[in-house]
């Protein structure tokens, strides 16, 4: 018999006498078209390997939900748990390697990574797995800890210690700050303070505690420098102060942060910081997406990158909007961002959705002419106008902050879907400059007048079947030849997850518009179980993940392509199966959203 190819996933995590083992047991079959492989809910004794033709899984429900080529294995689960509640069929003559069940019962005893490949839970099977890149291990940036990179012999001074004092330490030591002790309290004194000293005029014998912040932005040991280095850029703050078990221990610094990561996303929020010019911010729009790139083939995944990109885009849109509107303007406005970037999920620039909030005392003509300004400079930053017209430049989106209130009572008022799809939109908007108390008081508004009527909330949970033609049957298209194999990542995995869960946290009234947070607040309120929780997140995650590895492809192929399409054929064996288990749990998910809201098709 020809030798077993240990190549590829999950065979190539076996060790030389695992792999001895393997090959001395296997076997080949063959099977005719239209054969069944596997019936559901009978005895499974081999794990299958594709090595030439089709294989096709039929869910319960008769749709086919997944496709196995060569190379491709079934059913891991099904082994393990004895039974599959689907049914394999030989679409195309297929020849299997079959592997009996305990020689791979034996090697999961011994192998915790193929154990995880067999036999994790949907959410574990994800975070053990879908960080491998081209199928092998890789140390990922993200994975720097705060412990391995601050620094652990701080400076310490005393509030009593005069600045003279202070000075001196900090030039000995040769470190821009100190952390300081005083009634309890402790601070971080920096060499920056001694610009407001020399301005006041403060003498040199003065007590150090009174230039001290003590107001601290910290970062515990224990968690990803990644994480320290977008604090650093939300607060515009050069260190953060480590702590341990709540005591602060050191610090890191800016330089400590670029040992670990590139720096040039901080140089990116650096750059932001200090421009003065829309064509400054057009210059570093296009850096934006460079340091996209340069993570994302560090490792750094995409939710993490979404993270990271609200930051940076916040910055941008607040320095547009505050080069472009008078004085004012901008104090009497609230620029919000709504959709992916309100939700901090928007990694490669997208359409453009935003609105503006207006004092009753703004001149309208004045913010309209300011608002089409700065409608066309995100153009010029590389953020399409909307399609739908949701931007500033429209009226209908830019209000005072009485009519807004009423723009948003009569969206809850009459459940029609124009307005339960403005409803949708808003509820993840979040403030990016100006008077962000705006925002808090129309959502607050919000809250007030919506009550949960049964009527508007599956109304408005009702979207999560929007694509569901698109989804259904999918890989029952892929086995007509004529058809491409692409599939719109977007609207089959990552639209019915992030809607579904919007709709749950409106019905519970959750303030969070992440989907991430979302879901761990609604976990908390047992409003789904931890598990389904943990798979959707992860799903989720995964999805973005192939998502933006498609779009990136097409920025690499100097734009030409469809955005969010998805080229089932040219994934590898490990992403067809995660992808496969990314859309099983969307699948389940989504008949959640239609019990807990009653919604018939």
């Amino acid at each position: 018999m020809e030798r077993f190819d240990f190549s590829y996933a999950p065979f190539n995590y076996l060790s030389n006498p695992e792999r001895v083992a393997l090959q001395k047991s296997v076997n080949i079959s063959f099977f005719h078209d239209n054969e069944t492989i596997i019936r559901p809910d009978e005895p499974i004794e081999f794990l299958y390997v594709v090595i030439k033709g089709l294989v096709k899984e039929i869910g319960a429900d008769g749709d086919v939900v997944s496709l196995y080529h060569p190379r491709d294995t079934f059913e891991a689960r099904g082994l393990i748990e004895g039974i599959s509640h689907h049914q394999f069929v030989v679409e195309e003559e297929a020849l299997v390697y079959t592997i009996p069940k305990a020689v791979v019962l034996e090697i999961i005893d011994s192998n915790p990574r193929f154990g995880a490949y067999c036999y994790t839970s949907v959410a574990d099977k994800f975070a053990s797995l879908s960080n491998t890149k081209n199928e092998s291990e890789f140390e990922s940036l993200f994975t720097a800890k705060v412990r391995d990179a601050y620094r652990n012999k701080p400076v310490w001074l005393e509030g009593s210690d005069t600045i003279f004092h202070a000075a001196g330490v900090l030039k000995e030591r040769k470190t821009k700050s100190a952390l300081v002790r005083h009634e309890g309290k402790i601070g971080v004194f920096t060499e920056s303070a001694f610009r407001d000293i020399v301005i006041a005029g403060a003498p040199s014998d003065e007590a150090v505690h009174k230039w001290t912040a003590f107001n601290l932005i910290s970062a515990d040991i224990d968690d990803f420098v990644f994480n320290a280095l977008l604090r650093m850029m939300r607060y515009q703050i050069q260190r953060v102060v480590v702590e341990e078990n709540g005591i602060p221990i050191g610090t890191l610094e800016q330089i400590d942060v670029l040992a670990y990561l590139s720096n040039h996303s901080h140089l990116v929020a650096q750059r932001l910081e200090r421009a003065k010019t829309i064509d400054e911010l057009v210059d570093i729009s296009g850096q934006m997406t460079d340091s996209i790139r340069l993570l994302r083939n560090n490792g750094v995944r995409a939710p993490q990158l979404a993270e990271l990109m609200q930051v940076l885009n916040s910055s941008l849109f607040e320095k547009a909007w505050r080069i472009l509107a008078p004085a004012e303007l901008y104090d009497k406005s609230c620029l919000i961002v709504m959709g992916s970037e309100g939700r901090g999920e928007q990694i490669l620039k997208t359409d453009q959705d935003n609105a503006l909030i207006l004092h009753e005392s703004v001149d309208p003509d004045l913010a309209a002419e300011i608002a089409a300004q700065f409608s066309q400079t995100l153009t010029r930053l590389g953020y399409p106008p909307c399609p739908g017209n949701i931007m500033v430049n429209n009226p209908q989106w830019r209000k005072s902050l009485p009519e807004f209130k009423k723009m948003v009572s009569s969206w809850c008022h009459n459940a029609s879907g124009e307005n339960m799809m403005n409803l949708a939109i808003f509820i993840d908007a979040k403030a990016v400059a100006g008077d962000t108390s705006m925002l808090a008081e129309v959502k607050e508004h919000l809250q007030k007048v919506m009550v949960n009527d049964v009527g508007m909330l599956m109304a408005f949970a009702r979207a999560v079947d929007q694509f569901e033609s698109q989804s259904k049957g999918f890989f029952s298209q892929l086995l007509n030849r004529g058809q491409a194999e692409k599939m719109d990542i977007k609207k089959m995995g990552q639209f019915p997850v992030v809607h579904g869960i919007r709709a749950l946290s409106l019905e519970a009234r959750i303030e969070e518009t992440n989907t991430f947070e979302r879901i761990h607040h609604l976990v908390q309120l047992n409003v789904i179980d931890e598990a389904l929780g943990k798979d959707v997140a992860e799903a989720l995650s995964y999805i973005m993940d192939l998502r933006l590895s498609a779009n990136l492809a097409i920025l690499h192929n100097g734009g030409s392509g469809t955005p969010n399409q998805l080229d089932f054929g040219n994934l590898s064996t490990l992403e067809r199966d995660l992808l496969k288990d990314a859309l099983q749990v969307v699948k389940r998910f989504k008949n959640v959203i239609r019990h807990h809201f009653h919604i018939t098709s």
